[in-house]
């Protein structure tokens, strides 16, 4: 009997460890902006709702679960576009031209991607590095082209042996398209053909944000600085400025120290190198300098960057643009963004609906204020978890107990 008396206060204690219990410390909400008109919506994240992204739901008043779709690389298939009317050839200054418009498939209309992505057939002698120069109208605008504005200029190159690109994307907002090489260093190659392919590219959008983070040179690493962000953010792309002169060089870029890219299967440890993609340099005499550097969108709050003998970087930006949620709502219908705890699942699957023309649609959805959110799911804290902290303590208590019981059993034995 005194043995069980001793034993069961363990027990008891073991059994408590042993059972699940429920966080609902953490579960916040966020309203969303009431949408004007049904259909398809987007919800750009800010940087505290991107940073709790794990478990997030959609729910409508009624707390019922609503599908929604993040808008990362892959989400539609990218489709090769056939061309119309291609030309190609010189302008009037001598530059190589090519003139194109898109034949769409059936059913689709400008913009059914975001992106263009053009392969140029060129031939020219390297080195040579050329700006492209863009101009595109709908074939219901009449003939007037509109110059594409880029946030920053976009090049074609070939620095044999060093790397070379004969690849562009573009916004797809235009059904005819006219392209014009301009050198910036060598010859500009001759344009003998290209493809087009649609797709959806988010690291290759603007970027909402340039954060200039704290810059410095990493220890025991030559050649190499550390930008560090005030934050984690969903890191796309870099602009580099160079310390002038600077030729045409690919740095090798490090993004995170326990990096996650957003592809599927690919969330690890080790940090993401990107070496030998997109060149920069800085030429004043030649008024010529490109600083922006793509990277595949990557949640990190570190970087560094390692550049060749004797560049320097003049400033660093880590270039963010959030995540955006897509999602059906219907006109005057309230919305919430669940945060903090488990998801609740919503039926079915948005993918396999054939045509969701909503990264190009205006007016994006806002979200509110966070506030306690009373539908939310708690996650839910297992054994493992709760007792990790205390389990030498309890480890100790078993073997104090066991050994009391042991003792206690020999001296009350008949042998003793």
């Amino acid at each position: 009997m005194t043995s069980i008396r001793l034993i069961a206060p363990l027990g008891l204690l073991l059994l408590g460890l042993a059972c699940t219990r429920e966080d609902a410390a953490a579960l916040r909400r966020r309203p969303i902006l009431a949408p004007a008109a049904s259909g398809w919506v987007r919800l750009p994240l800010d940087g505290d709702a991107q940073r709790q992204m794990k478990g997030a739901w959609i729910g409508d008043a009624e707390g019922r679960s609503v599908p929604f779709l993040e808008a990362r690389e892959g989400l539609w298939e990218s489709r090769t576009l056939a061309l119309d009317h291609l030309l190609t050839g010189r302008d009037a200054e001598g530059r190589p031209t090519a003139e194109f418009s898109l034949k769409l498939p059936e059913g689709w209309r400008v913009g059914e991607r975001e992106t263009l992505e053009l392969d140029f057939d060129l031939d020219g002698h390297a080195p040579w590095v050329a700006q492209v120069k863009t101009e595109r109208r709908r074939e219901d605008e009449g003939d007037a082209f509109i110059a594409y504005d880029a946030p920053a200029a976009t090049h074609l190159y070939d620095l044999s042996p060093s790397g070379h690109r004969h690849t562009l994307h573009l916004p797809w907002d235009g059904q005819r398209y006219r392209l014009v090489l301009v050198a910036s260093q060598g010859e500009a190659p001759r344009i003998r053909g290209l493809s087009v392919r649609a797709e959806t590219r988010p690291e290759a959008l603007e970027a909402e944000l340039a954060l200039e983070g704290t810059l410095s040179p990493e220890p025991g690493r030559p050649r190499t600085w550390r930008l560090t962000l005030p934050d984690t953010e969903r890191i796309v792309g870099l602009d580099l400025v160079l310390a002038p002169p600077a030729a045409p060089l690919a740095p090798d870029v490090r993004v995170g120290e326990h990096a996650e890219t957003e592809r599927p299967g690919m969330a690890q440890t080790m940090a993401q190198t990107w070496t030998g993609g997109d060149l920069v340099w800085n030429l004043p005499a030649l008024g010529t300098r490109s600083s922006r550097i793509a990277l595949a969108p990557t949640l990190a709050k570190t970087l560094t960057l390692t550049l060749p003998d004797g560049a320097t970087p003049q400033q660093v930006r880590a270039l963010v643009r959030r995540q955006t949620l897509i999602f059906p709502v219907e006109a005057g219908q309230a919305y919430v963004l669940h945060l903090g705890g488990e998801a609740k699942p919503a039926p079915g699957s948005l993918g396999a609906l054939p045509s969701l023309q909503v990264l190009t649609a205006a007016a994006p959805l806002t979200l509110g204020a966070s506030e306690p959110d009373p539908q939310g799911l708690p996650r839910r804290v297992g054994a493992d978890e709760r007792a990790r902290p205390w389990m030498p303590w309890v480890a100790g208590v078993a073997v104090l107990v066991l050994a009391a019981v042991a003792w206690k059993l020999l001296k009350e034995s008949p042998a003793a």
